[in-house]
């Protein structure tokens, strides 16, 4: 009897984990690669497009085998476990209740779960291709049960949530597809379409990207008192070359809006309004908002009300297609090393990300996103043309900085 138990047990174990695997392979399969291969023909290209093409009766097939599995589990599981547990525990019915079930979830959870899905999700189109034939006979026997139980749930969805499950628009292909697709791509020898690949990964990523990730921050923003003189104002755009500046009222975190460059050339001091955003919210949702609001820059304020940075229709661009270069940044992205004296000359609006990830550097991150943000932040000022300072393990010796930022610097790495 034992011995029937047990090997009642293992088959339910392994049919569980064929079940959990089989499940998973099918959601995150290369839709795109399968259809090269339907293309091509044959009786496992043929099974897997009747799986793809009635997602739900194929899941549906994959739950009732997994729950069938699981009950012929629990019942073996508790009667090879009952008789030795007594005799260590005895007769406390709920101990030896929470005991068994603490085990057997263990069990089921690693071998049923954990285990065969992070298995089947290394290759899962291949193991849909070995598996689409066996899987196909169970497809077939259970499908007028799966069909039954599709059907009541549908109803069950009309009656109390009035969602029609068919009337739903699914979509061609997930996120998922689309990501297969970029690394198919990316393995293409054709330069153009790996740049093609590129652009196409970083739009998709771009919902998940937040402000804060593409703000300018409140430490580099460039901006001007509504009191300073229009003699200030001029010199600062000259300095920033920006055609706008915020403008703020006592402090940076009383912004009223941005004046424009063409205002100056008509020698007026016209103050625009100025979307306001939390720090937090989608890059996308931003977007929308300057292209409903014809707009292309923003205050972005902090969680307690003040200046967190600026952010700008680019630099939501920039999240796409790598830094954009305008008529002005030729001559400011410097990036020169000499290794007779291992020292680097950078301009200092490059970022800490980059620097660090083309230069193999360590500079730390912080509030701010340039080499210039990293200065003044750490110095806890803008410093002198020519001077030299000491931040971490790095020497600066500052070759060019206006009234509100460093332009460039020379680097030198310490020696320990």
């Amino acid at each position: 009897m034992a011995t029937v138990s047990l090997t009642l047990l293992i088959i339910a174990i392994a049919g569980s984990a064929l079940f959990s695997g089989i499940e998973l392979a099918f959601v995150t399969a290369n839709k795109i690669q399968l259809e090269i291969q339907k293309q091509k023909g044959g009786i496992t290209a043929r099974a897997l497009s009747i799986f793809f093409s009635n997602p739900t009766q194929f899941l549906g097939t994959t739950l009732i085998g997994n729950t069938v599995m699981l009950v012929i589990y629990g019942t073996q599981f508790d009667r090879l476990i009952n008789e030795p547990l007594s005799q260590i525990i005895g007769n406390s019915e709920v101990l030896q209740i929470l005991i068994t079930t603490l085990i057997s979830t263990i069990v089921i959870l690693i071998v049923g779960e954990f285990a065969p899905k992070n298995l089947f999700r290394i290759n899962p189109n291949g193991v849909l291709n070995v598996l689409a034939l066996p899987f196909m006979a169970l497809y077939l026997l259970l499908f007028p049960f799966v069909r039954f139980t599709v059907w009541v749930s549908d109803n069950l969805l009309k009656v109390f949530f009035g969602i029609d499950y068919h009337k739903v628009p699914q979509p061609t292909l997930s996120r998922i597809d689309l990501q297969h697709y970029v690394r198919m791509s990316d393995q293409n020898p054709d330069e153009r379409k790996k740049v093609d690949a590129m652009l196409f990964e970083r739009a998709l990523e771009l919902p998940r990207v937040k402000v804060r990730e593409c703000m300018v921050p409140r430490l580099e923003v460039a901006a001007i008192d509504q009191d300073d003189s229009m003699e200030e104002i001029i010199q600062t755009f000259i300095e920033t070359k920006h055609s706008k500046l915020i403008v703020y009222k006592n402090s940076i975190d009383e912004v009223t809006g941005y004046i424009h460059h063409q205002d100056i050339l008509k020698a007026t001091r016209k103050i625009w309004p100025i979307i306001t955003v939390p720090e937090a919210m989608p890059a996308t949702d931003l977007l929308n908002v300057f292209i409903k609001e014809n707009k292309s820059i923003a205050w972005v304020k902090d969680e307690f009300g003040g200046t967190a940075g600026i952010v700008t229709l680019e630099d939501i661009m920039e999240e796409i297609f790598g830094e954009i270069q305008d008529e002005y940044d030729d001559d400011e992205f410097v990036e020169k090393y000499n290794p007779e004296t291992n020292e680097y000359e950078f301009s200092a609006r490059l970022e800490i990300d980059y620097l660090n990830e083309k230069y193999q550097l360590n500079l730390p991150e912080g509030d701010y996103e340039t080499l210039s943000g990293y200065i003044i932040t750490r110095h806890e000022d803008i410093p002198d043309a020519g001077e030299v300072i000491y931040i971490d393990d790095y020497a600066f010796t500052i070759t060019e900085v206006t009234n509100t930022t460093v332009k460039s610097v020379k680097m030198k790495v310490l020696e320990e």
